[in-house]
């Protein structure tokens, strides 16, 4: 579901320690069919998939609301700005001052002014990103960048100058800071974790995420820099290699539903910057036939709301431990016009892999362990 992270003020712990990151809900927000179809824009681009003509030429709204987001500030003095902490991307980028002026998206926002800050270092080079409605395009700075007390000296990052169509327009978030590998970064920039750990601001280069999803406006879980923290979740965490090092990518051993394998050594990536699950398409007309669903003119598919305690469970099997999704958990509630609505979270977007959104994240702690190249799961406690 939309996810936004929001940061609440914590000096920073020592080094030795663990970087403690508290996320809180955004209030009031409920989620519709236009925030959906706004998500799934994205992700296709953010992944390199085809868009279907019928969201070519639609005007997104909230298509980045990914529910949690959170506080950096950039620049000598600083500028605070809000960003999503993304593990399906790689670059930091915020609006720029020098946006161009008919940009509402840009205007709507914090804006980079590199005019203000002593610490600002010039680079100049293009930088462009392809989303859905069209591109986000803008240049390079440098200068100092801070995430709750780490000050990560010299870090390299995009000030947009034009953000495309309504995309960002009503995102509760400035811009994004991406988590995954330098190997997909647009331009090849360090990514800002990369340089946490470089420069000595964490002992350990692990990061994890607690997201609790009944959580409140003030306990949406937490962002834990530098390593893992073991109150937070039960048992031991299951690690599992990643395979290809760009997205946060390894692979699944099996998913079941109904007596129906929809998986068998299939790759998956784990993505904090989506809230569904995306399946290939054999995946996708099982699973969503194993629950009842009926499908839309979108290609989403719902169920009667009064089903939901009784559909069966999916079963994911991650490095010989079964992780199960339970009907609570995958079925995505929609307000429309003041109805509701049950979207079932399993999406297709012509993949072969699985795409782990927050939908997985939420009820499994998850571990993204940069310096031995591996992904672990956990139940939360």
């Amino acid at each position: 579901m939309m996810k936004f992270f929001v940061f609440l003020t914590l000096a920073a712990l020592a080094s030795a320690e663990l970087v403690r990151v508290p996320v809180r809900r955004q209030e009031n927000f409920q989620k519709s069919f236009a925030n959906v179809k706004a998500e799934l824009s994205v992700l296709r681009s953010k992944y390199g998939l085809p868009t279907p003509r019928d969201y070519v030429e639609e005007d997104l709204s909230n298509t980045m609301n990914m529910e949690y987001y959170g506080t950096i500030t950039i620049g000598t003095p600083p500028q605070q700005f809000e960003v999503l902490f993304d593990s399906g991307s790689s670059n930091l980028w915020v609006p720029s001052s020098n946006c161009y002026a008919n940009n509402t998206a840009c205007q709507n926002h914090n804006k980079y002014d590199s005019s203000a800050s002593s610490t600002y270092v010039a680079n100049g080079e293009s930088f462009s990103i392809q989303y859905g409605s069209g591109s986000l395009t803008g240049y390079l700075s440098t200068d100092t960048v801070i995430v709750n007390g780490l000050t990560i000296e010299s870090q390299t990052f995009a000030e947009a100058m034009a953000e495309p169509g309504t995309s960002f327009v009503d995102s509760s978030f400035d811009g994004i800071l991406g988590m995954a590998y330098q190997t997909i970064a647009v331009d090849n920039v360090v990514p800002p974790f990369y340089n946490m750990f470089a420069q000595g601001l964490v002992d350990s280069d692990v990061f994890s995420f607690y997201l609790t999803r009944g959580g409140t406006s003030d306990q949406g879980g937490e962002l834990i820099l530098g390593g893992v923290d073991s109150s937070l979740y039960s048992g031991d965490i299951t690690y599992v290699d990643v395979s290809e090092q760009g997205y946060w990518q390894f692979e699944m051993t099996s998913a079941d539903i109904s007596g129906n394998n929809v998986c068998s050594n299939c790759q998956a990536i784990a993505d904090t910057g989506t809230s569904l699950i995306v399946v290939p398409e054999d995946a996708y007309f099982t699973i969503n036939e194993a629950i009842g669903g009926s499908e839309n003119d979108e290609g989403q598919f719902f169920v009667d709301c009064s089903t939901v305690s009784s559909l069966p469970n999916l079963d994911l099997t991650i490095g010989g431990t079964v992780f199960t999704l339970t009907p609570d958990m995958y079925i995505v509630n929609l307000n429309e016009d003041g109805t509701t609505y049950c979207m079932s979270a399993f999406t297709y977007m012509g993949t072969d892999f699985w795409i782990l959104g927050d939908v997985f994240i939420g009820p499994y702690y998850t571990v993204f362990d940069l310096g031995n190249n591996r992904v672990g799961f956990a139940p939360i406690a």
